[in-house]
């Protein structure tokens, strides 16, 4: 509840006036969708279906450059979250595919851990030698 009942928190209007209030200084817009090219996810070094583990989540998958991005269906232009294989672990055990992030910019970004099933031990190969290839890749 802010100073009263009758306004929310920061909506008074001498609070627009302070120097650093969110009103003066807005927040900036994190996330904004961005045009992208219409060819970008063609150019990828791999992509298609994966099971996300342990929730076994079928996700739409690609591998670009040196990013993986997670997606809801192949038609979405937009991930619905992704990282950067920029220092990772990656690993493989029959179908499953494991991959560790690093932890980034002093511990804003911690470590994650990923595991990924596909539909067999061919498809996994397929994705660790795309995912050992985007890892080693040096923009």
């Amino acid at each position: 509840m802010g100073c009263c009942s009758s306004r929310a928190p920061g909506s008074h209007e001498w609070q627009s006036q302070v120097p650093g209030s969110y009103k003066a200084n807005p927040i900036p817009t994190v996330n904004k969708k961005a045009n992208v090219p219409p060819d970008f996810f063609a150019k990828c070094i791999k992509k298609g279906w994966l099971r996300t583990l342990p929730k076994k989540q079928r996700i739409w998958c690609m591998i670009h450059e040196n990013n993986f991005y997670f997606m809801d269906n192949e038609e979405d232009t937009e991930p619905r979250k992704f990282f950067s294989f920029d220092g990772c672990i990656i690993k493989m055990d029959k179908n499953v595919l494991e991959i560790e992030t690093k932890e980034l910019m002093g511990g804003s970004v911690p470590r994650a851990t990923y595991k990924f099933m596909a539909e067999d031990a061919t498809i996994a190969m397929d994705w660790y030698e795309a995912a050992l290839k985007a890892s080693s890749r040096r923009n």
